[in-house]
């Protein structure tokens, strides 16, 4: 992998001029701050809208920590993971589909050093992402609902990441197998597609990784064990470190 720090350093420069960090910790920071708020103040908010007689007929308690947190794990399951691949969707395919990385291959960069140069970059911003939610969200947490703690919280929000971190895998193979330049985002969006049909099947497709997007959730209500996402954990982990070396298996033979 020669040339494999310059490019990586290009690759972090590039990820600061084109505002995409701080597009990635703004986005983040929203995630984090709209849990704790929401989950407080929406029977304000049924109340004003004229339907908060509908909140005591159907027996709701009042908002707890437990509903903020539920929140952040829906918030970010959704808009987070859609936001980090679409940021990073293209970083591979966009410079594959103008030509940009001929030069550098050419000068003797191997072709694993761009996929896990980019692949690197892309798991960085979605650990930073995920950081900056989770302490935004745990301390408006801790300030509107004090007292309330969870055991298994950091384990919950490190299922939520792993799965966000196992469709950010598939976006490599995805930018080598096809064309274009948001070609990368093709395979991720597919296998997101059918794992999300699927898990309304838990228990016969309970490998599917996209449990591990709900399954913090459930983990914290206590209706299910942390290790009863094990196998969905270890599909994902296998996916992980394989399809970055498909991708560069493929990358190899693949003609720019």
């Amino acid at each position: 992998m020669n040339g494999f720090g310059a490019f990586f350093s290009k690759e972090i420069v590039q990820t600061l001029r084109s505002f995409r960090l701080l597009i990635v910790v703004g986005i983040f920071i929203l995630l984090g701050l709209m849990n704790a708020p929401m989950a407080k103040f929406t029977p304000q908010i049924l109340e004003l809208a004229g339907v908060g007689e509908l909140t005591g007929a159907m027996g709701l308690a009042e908002p707890t920590a437990l509903d903020a947190w539920m929140q952040f794990f829906g918030n970010v399951a959704q808009m987070g993971i859609l936001a980090i691949l679409l940021i990073c969707g293209a970083a591979l395919s966009g410079e594959k589909s103008k030509g940009t990385l001929v030069l550098p291959l050419t000068k003797g960069l191997g072709r694993a050093g761009v996929i896990l140069a980019k692949y690197l970059v892309a798991t960085l911003l979605w650990a930073l992402g995920m950081l900056v939610a989770a302490l935004v969200s745990w301390a408006l947490t801790l300030a509107i609902f004090p007292g309330e703690n969870f055991p298994n919280l950091v384990f919950s929000i490190a299922m939520l990441w792993l799965f966000g971190q196992f469709l950010l895998s598939l976006i490599p193979l995805s930018s080598v197998l096809f064309k274009g330049s948001m070609s990368g985002l093709i395979i991720p969006g597919a296998i997101l597609f059918i794992l999300l049909i699927l898990t309304s099947f838990p228990d016969l497709f309970f490998w599917n990784p996209a449990l591990l997007a709900t399954g913090g959730a459930n983990i914290l209500m206590e209706a299910k064990e942390p290790l009863d996402y094990l196998v969905a954990g270890i599909v994902s982990l296998v996916t992980i470190v394989g399809a970055p070396l498909v991708a560069i298996l493929v990358f190899r033979k693949t003609s720019l």
